[in-house]
């Protein structure tokens, strides 16, 4: 017998939102063959009485939480039915927890950097994770896959996916993705699309109105996604040979060579019951689960490529690296910089390989239209050379020690009314010298400062006093700095909430409105958010007197 705990229980409803996967994922394990003991987890105290009268479950079975579930044992599967923001933490927490087999809903996660961090952890650990993609499993879906194996369609394959009644590609395309992947036994080379993006948000997180995608599989075929207009969703293929498409008793075949109907074959099992029990299989020593991670996985990045391609106006080739946070949270919030001609110096240290150091040098040198002076703080201090014909300084680094040449440079500089921004690291850099913390206003203070990593939304204060010109942006998951250090007065321009509460996110000295500091910054991708780059490029322009 396995111990099975749902996650995420879910509402009973009609609405887009309200169906209880929960339900769905637990009648699967009822039904996949296995010997299972259920649980049941939920926040909702209605949702997860509901779940235990729908499947007779004994209240030491029910948890109103997942610390409350991992304090009293450690199941041998959970299946994570949560709304998406959650299902990275979970899945984390999970392996972490020593949990040997997860079944994830889709999406499987809200940025490209989360997939990749439960494929690293997975890889790690062993643990066996499937991906709610479970409609390849279906009949329908081996009898596609015969009709492509067997060229019963000739060549120049097509895969055409489509879902109306307004929906989205992560709610639901995703599904089609997967079969396509499934079908050309792997991902495409590149997408391209094409969206409808206004302000739209399901499941708290950004979604596009409509969309049009074309992935390419090179020689083995490709595929047209359309999402959104319309009503109800289907799926067929069509090559030089004629179109094939699901029908009552099988798949609908037309040839030049005429009409038949393929039968669907039989299936032990289709749906949940064999995402699920395909995945208990595995754990058993079976064969890789038809939805496995390494398999199902890319039907998520693919929509943040697809994202990224509308949002860039370019065809995004896979694996996506180059965006690795959520394209269309910043997309919604179009920025524009205006930092031409600007020459920058900047002053880092490499901060524990985090990459920000070179993703400031190619944001601000992208902005400015001029190459970032870049000076290691780790291998030397400032000299008169490196300020010659600088419009700006900008400081990244937690190197303790200040040398008198240096402070001497910056004191002058500053006392000229020249700007500087402190940006990130640079908060926690010369802890003993007071003038600098000064004009930081808040700094990171060693041994009581700490920095939670989540997805940010940064507000603007009132009467914008950095120029941001946007009231509100999304940042991906990065450090942000809590608790700091407040060390002299400062007109605080934009605030960054995370789940714990709302912290300073940008600053201009008041003594000094020479000297701002820009907070996030981390991470070398996040660099690549026009969020970023416009509140950091805005920040800096404040300080321009």
């Amino acid at each position: 017998m396995k111990t099975i705990a749902i996650i995420g229980c879910g509402k009973r409803g009609t609405a887009k939102e309200g169906w209880a996967i929960g339900h769905a994922h637990a009648n699967g394990y009822l039904n996949c063959g296995h010997d299972i003991k259920l649980l049941g987890v939920d926040l909702s105290p209605e949702n997860l009485q509901a779940f235990g009268e729908a499947f007779e479950l004994p209240e030491e079975q029910l948890f109103s939480s997942t610390d409350a579930l991992y304090e009293a044992c450690t199941p041998d599967v959970v299946s994570i039915c949560t709304w998406p923001a959650l299902h990275h933490p979970m899945v984390m927490e999970a392996i972490e927890k020593g949990v040997k087999g997860i079944a994830c809903e889709k999406p499987l996660a809200l940025d490209t950097q989360q997939i990749r961090e439960i494929e690293n952890k997975a890889a790690e650990t062993g643990t066996k994770i499937v991906v709610a993609h479970q409609r390849r499993c279906d009949n329908y879906a081996a009898a596609f896959k015969q009709i492509v194996d067997e060229k019963l369609l000739g060549d120049n394959l097509q895969a055409i996916g489509e879902v109306g009644d307004g929906w989205d590609i992560l709610s639901w395309t995703t599904h089609w993705f997967d079969m396509a992947n499934y079908l050309f036994d792997g991902p495409p080379a590149s997408i391209l699309a094409g969206m409808d993006i206004r302000d739209s948000r399901r499941y708290q997180h950004a979604v596009e109105d409509s969309s049009l995608i074309r992935a390419d599989y090179g020689e083995r075929g490709s595929a047209l996604f359309i999402t959104g207009p319309g009503t109800g969703a289907s799926f067929r293929l069509r090559g030089d040979e004629g179109m094939a498409r699901i029908d009552k008793e099988g798949i609908e075949l037309a040839t030049f060579a005429g009409s038949r109907t393929l039968p669907f074959p039989e299936t032990k099992r289709g749906g949940f019951a064999a995402l699920v029990g395909e995945l208990l299989d595995w754990m058993d020593g079976g064969p890789e689960a038809n939805c496995s991670l390494g398999r199902s996985a890319v039907a998520t990045e693919m929509a943040y490529a697809a994202h990224e391609s509308a949002r860039t106006g370019k065809a995004v080739s896979l694996p996506l690296e180059s965006a690795r946070f959520a394209p269309l949270e910043v997309a919604q919030h179009p920025v524009r910089s205006g930092l031409q001609g600007k020459k920058i110096l900047l002053y880092a240290d490499h901060h524990f390989g985090s990459g920000g150091r070179e993703g400031i040098a190619d944001a601000f040198g992208e902005m400015s239209g001029e190459a970032v002076r870049v000076v290691d703080a780790e291998a030397r201090g400032l000299s008169t050379d490196d300020l010659d014909g600088i419009d700006a300084i900008l400081i990244y680094h937690t190197q303790k020690e200040v040398d008198d040449t240096t402070r001497s440079l910056l004191e002058g500089w500053v006392a000229d009314g020249k700007a500087l921004m402190i940006t990130h690291a640079g908060l926690g850099a010369w802890p003993e010298w007071a003038g600098y913390q000064s004009w930081c206003g808040h700094i990171w203070e060693w041994g009581v400062s700490y920095h939670p990593h989540e997805p940010t939304e940064l507000s603007v204060t009132d009467g914008d006093p950095l120029g941001t010109g946007w009231s509100s942006a999304w940042l991906p998951r990065d450090e942000v700095f809590v608790a700091l250090k407040e060390t002299a007065p400062v007109e605080i321009g934009l605030t960054a909430t995370i789940s714990t509460g709302e912290f300073p996110a940008a600053w201009r000295s008041k003594d000094n409105p020479n000297v701002g500091v820009w907070m996030p910054g981390h991470r070398r991708d996040s660099w690549k958010v026009p969020a970023m780059r416009e509140g950091a490029a805005r920040t800096l322009l404040s300080l321009f007197n």
